[in-house]
């Protein structure tokens, strides 16, 4: 038997959820609507988040994390809410999402497959060598050392996947690796502060390589999984910066961002306070964030970093950098 403080909390979700559908109905026909312009741009940033959002709750693991963290929050409140009842709710709102996009015959943004944004983002990129990497790491040191001070731990460089298709890059990470292995810089400063990290961007380097679309586990990475190129670039990447900025090839220094999400530096950004028991939430807690985790399906989980690490001393060792 439900309390009557249960019973309101209920209620009162469930009018927020109604509300939300109401006001996302509304930005899908404004998109529709609407002539090309500013106002439909931000329109279709937000609707792009929207369907985002829609894709991973598809994802079976994600849908998953999300029911065990909505029921850690109601549970804050002493609300114990079925598994089933949370899950049919996200499947709403997936569904509700789908729905409004074919109610008002709209191309909804889309985070891996929109010509618009992809050409947008590819004139921000700027290919570059090994040695304009160097360039831009030795400019960049004095104000990247300053910001990691202000934080008290030291120059850290991520390593990421961008979980999209090959040759598909963002804005969030300093460089970029296609398929092939090029590099793509989305900046001449790398001291720039960009998105790439959860609480750990200050004082960063992000490094992407365009892969990873649909990954779902360990042992499978997808269509578009990491290729030996991009490990390979990677890896050469991290002995360049290694040297240029004078840091080791370390856990320390070098992590993938399934290191970081769980905390396996011991640099604890407050991950804790925003809602993250323990700190941490990658591939040993959460799961909500497990770029390369692992490199190749079939290799064992963790094992990632150490390669990337390893292949990086390597290159150090032969020349590179």
């Amino acid at each position: 038997m439900l309390s009557t403080n249960e019973v309101q909390i209920i209620i009162w979700l469930a009018g927020l959820l109604i509300a939300a559908n109401i006001a996302a109905m509304s930005l899908f026909v404004l998109y529709a609507k609407l002539p090309n312009g500013k106002l439909q741009r931000i329109i279709h940033n937000i609707i792009y988040r929207l369907d985002e959002l829609a894709d991973k709750l598809a994802n079976e693991e994600k849908r998953a994390v999300a029911i065990q963290q909505i029921n850690t929050l109601l549970g804050w409140w002493n609300v114990i809410v079925p598994k089933e009842v949370i899950g049919w709710i996200i499947d709403s709102e997936v569904a509700a999402i789908r729905e409004m996009q074919k109610a008002t015959n709209t191309t909804t943004p889309n985070l891996h497959d929109d010509p618009e944004l992809n050409k947008l983002t590819a004139c921000i990129m700027r290919q570059v060598t090994l040695e304009e990497i160097t360039t831009l790491a030795v400019q960049a040191k004095p104000a990247l050392q300053q910001a990691a001070q202000h934080y008290d731990w030291p120059i850290k460089v991520y390593y990421h996947w961008s979980a999209g298709h090959y040759n598909q890059y963002f804005n969030d990470y300093h460089l970029n690796i296609g398929k092939d292995g090029s590099v793509f810089v989305s900046t001449n400063d790398l001291s720039t502060k960009k998105s790439h990290t959860y609480f750990r961007n200050s004082g960063a380097i992000g490094i992407a390589a365009a892969c990873a679309y649909d990954a779902k586990s360990a042992n499978d990475l997808g269509p578009e999984p990491p290729t030996t190129l991009q490990i390979e670039a990677m890896a050469q990447i991290t002995a360049v910066l290694s040297k240029a900025l004078n840091i080791p090839i370390d856990i320390k220094h070098f992590m993938t961002h399934a290191e970081a999400a769980d905390n396996m530096d011991g640099c604890d950004p407050g991950y804790e306070a925003n809602g993250y028991p323990q700190g941490k939430y990658g591939p040993q807690n959460s799961v909500e964030r497990w770029d390369l985790w692992v490199l190749k399906e079939g290799d064992d989980p963790g094992t990632g970093g150490n390669i990337l690490r390893g292949k990086g001393i390597w290159y150090q060792q032969n020349g590179v950098g």
